[in-house]
């Protein structure tokens, strides 16, 4: 026969409930269960359980991470009673250890004391048997019980020592004298029913009140036979009063069990086979919400209502052999969805048989709520790190393309001074300084992404600017309707008038290309608070800010477009239609403002951009065109640059305007 295994278990809590675990391992009172101590962590290491385990030669720690490293490690008894703590074992702990909670622990305590009264009744039966054998064996003076020789009338004849030492009486005493007067009055009717059934073979043991020597009354229990040929029964009187005080131990041992269940911290139901609720504790009431009278016998699926557990009941499924540790589903609760977080098992009886499920589960609908915003902050950060460095990337490929196109215009302006509209490569330069203009506008939004463009700021009215870009943009797209839904007493903002032009221009080109054939162009502006703009990317400062939103109705776009619909040269468009910097740039021009801008589209349902700028309490002044003047002048100039092509080419320029140049 295979030799059973030990398991081997470790303890993390090292109070008195370790030395009591401890003690009971060490006494082989855990003999049947094979458990095996081989380790105790507590961070306080002069408890009485982890000094006890220092004496017993067991390995001690002061970090139960520590414990994982034992070999053949099976178990961890938390005993610190911290959630925390407990949470944090079942998070980190080899695949392979089971982990026993502190309430499961205080349980299996509790079932143990039980289990053990439970042993010592049956072991004192099997002493009473024993003894009886003695009696038959050595007749009566030698039993430990009170044995009597009853007449057919119900007169006693015989009884034997234990008379003197249990009631009192002395044999002489009793004999002839009816069973029925050393019993209480209001026993009679009880005691003398019994007795006919004892005479009519149906009867056997009962318990009884009888009544001492000096008048005090104790529980006997009392056994009748007949004696073979003989008119006479047998009648043994046993003194159960430590059987009833046991019993009583044992009443209240399972009502503190039961306030143990009623009060720990976490729901807990058992099922039946039939899925019917047979206990539902406190917690449960407050997690759930129906009291335990209104769900005892009700099926689990109706009072839960999980929508998980609607697909077949994992308590009582027939390949579940083992525990169920953190199992996540949502149930439903007035109109209401919570998470729960639950560990499940089934009951089985002393021979191994289902009896029903057990249940034991905590609400971690906040904890759901707190990791969800704690990924929305790190999908904020990795946004804003991200934006941050092509932005960076972006500034300095601006910069340096930008030098190299200042050399490529001063020299053809230089050219064209030196020749007319005559000469045959005239046209030549002016399409080459066209293609530098071209050149100079990708730098100019390369730069607005990056936040490096010069914004020349002043109070505007977002309203007349949405009018007059969209009314410019109607005039080359016919096929596009624009509507308009501008708010009333919408608040200045403080910006570029040029650069916001600039990013209306693009996102209303964007929306035209999303709609091949026509669409509806939808523009709308309000008023609106940061407390109001929760649910973004982004952390929104104080403040009250003016909302425009640019809505199409055309393709949209999938996720992953979404995703990098503002990160610079990126463009679904045909190879010509576009360089992927137009939404870059009114990304950086919105940043720059200190707005915010974000998207919403699903494929096939058009797209929507919403930008948020700050609003200003400063009055908006019609500004008023002047001609500029040619500048001519005759002063000197220090040039600086680290391009040597900006420096020949800026000298050249200024000299042929008047100055004298010094670099």
């Amino acid at each position: 026969m295979e030799k059973v295994k030990a398991l081997n278990v470790a303890i993390v809590g090292g109070g008195p409930g370790c030395k009591a675990i401890m003690d009971m391992i060490f006494a082989e009172k855990l003999s049947q269960l094979r458990m095996k101590l081989i380790g105790v962590a507590c961070t306080n290491p002069k408890a009485v359980g982890y000094r006890y385990a220092q004496e017993k030669g067991i390995y001690t720690t002061q970090d139960y991470r520590d414990l994982y490293k034992l070999k053949n490690l099976n178990m961890i008894i938390e005993l610190t009673g911290r959630e925390e703590v407990a949470n944090e074992i079942f998070r980190t702990k080899p695949e392979h250890v089971r982990l026993m909670g502190n309430v499961a622990a205080r349980l299996f305590w509790d079932i143990f004391q039980i289990e053990e009264q439970r042993i010592a009744e049956r072991k004192r039966a099997e002493e009473e048997t024993r003894k009886r054998k003695e009696y038959l064996e050595s007749i009566m003076d030698s039993s430990m019980d009170l044995i009597l020789t009853v007449n057919k009338d119900g007169t006693l004849n015989f009884a034997n020592k234990r008379i003197g030492n249990i009631f009192g009486y002395r044999s002489e005493d009793i004999k002839g004298r009816r069973f029925i007067e050393f019993i209480p009055e209001e026993m009679h009717s009880f005691v003398q029913e019994k007795w006919s059934e004892v005479q009519k073979g149906i009867g056997g043991s009962y318990e009884t009140k009888v009544i001492k020597a000096d008048g005090s009354i104790i529980d006997c229990l009392v056994s009748h036979s007949k004696l073979k040929g003989l008119d006479e029964y047998l009648a043994i009187l046993k003194d159960i009063a430590d059987h009833k005080r046991a019993e009583e131990a044992l009443r209240e041992s399972e009502a503190r069990s039961r306030l143990i269940l009623q009060t720990m911290p976490s729901g807990l139901f058992t099922v039946d086979l039939e899925r019917k609720i047979t206990s539902w504790n406190k917690e449960a009431e407050e997690i759930i919400g129906p009291k335990a009278e209104e769900v005892i016998g009700k099926d689990c699926l109706e009072v839960l209502e999980c929508v998980e557990c609607k697909k077949g009941c994992v308590l009582l499924d027939d390949k579940v052999d083992k525990p169920i540790y953190g199992k996540e589903c949502v149930i439903h609760i007035d109109g209401e969805d919570i998470i729960i977080s639950k560990n499940m098992d089934i009951l089985r009886d002393s021979e191994g048989n289902t009896i029903g499920g057990l249940e034991i589960f905590i609400n971690i609908t906040e904890r759901k709520r707190a990791e969800k915003e704690k990924k929305k902050l790190e999908a904020q950060l990795q946004h804003a790190q991200k934006m941050e460095a092509i932005g960076t990337l972006a500034g300095g490929i601006a910069h340096d393309f930008n030098n190299l196109l200042m050399g490529i215009q001063g020299n053809v302006s230089l050219m064209a001074m030196d020749i007319d509209s005559t000469h045959p490569h005239y046209k030549r330069l002016q399409s080459i300084e066209k293609q530098v203009q071209s050149g100079v506008k990708l730098t100019q939004q390369l730069l607005g992404y990056a936040r490096k463009g010069r914004y020349e700021v002043k109070p505007i009215d977002l309203n007349q600017l949405v009018e007059e870009t969209s009314e410019t943009f109607s005039r080359t797209n016919k096929e596009i309707t624009i509507h308009q839904e501008l708010a009333k007493d919408l608040f200045a903002i403080e910006a570029d008038l040029g650069q916001i032009e600039q990013v209306l221009l693009n996102l209303y080109v964007n929306a035209a290309d999303a709609m091949h054939g026509g669409g509806n162009l939808i523009l709308k502006t309000m008023n609106t608070a940061h407390k109001d703009m929760k649910g973004k990317l982004y952390d929104p400062k104080p403040g009250n800010y003016v909302l425009l939103t640019v809505t199409d109705t055309g393709t949209g776009m999938d996720k992953e477009t979404i995703e990098r619909i503002f990160d610079p040269f990126f463009t679904t468009k045909k190879m010509g239609r576009g360089t992927g910097l137009g939404l870059a740039s009114a990304y950086g021009i919105i940043k720059g403002h200190g707005g915010y801008i974000d998207v919403e589209s699903n494929k096939g349902r058009g797209t929507t951009f919403s930008i948020y700028l700050p609003a200003s309490e400063k009055k908006i002044q019609k500004a008023i065109k002047t001609a500029e003047p040619f500048i001519r002048g005759t002063g000197t100039v220090l040039l600086v640059d680290d391009e040597e092509v900006i420096l020949k080419v800026g000298q050249e320029l200024l000299e042929a305007m008047g100055y004298r140049v010094l670099i």
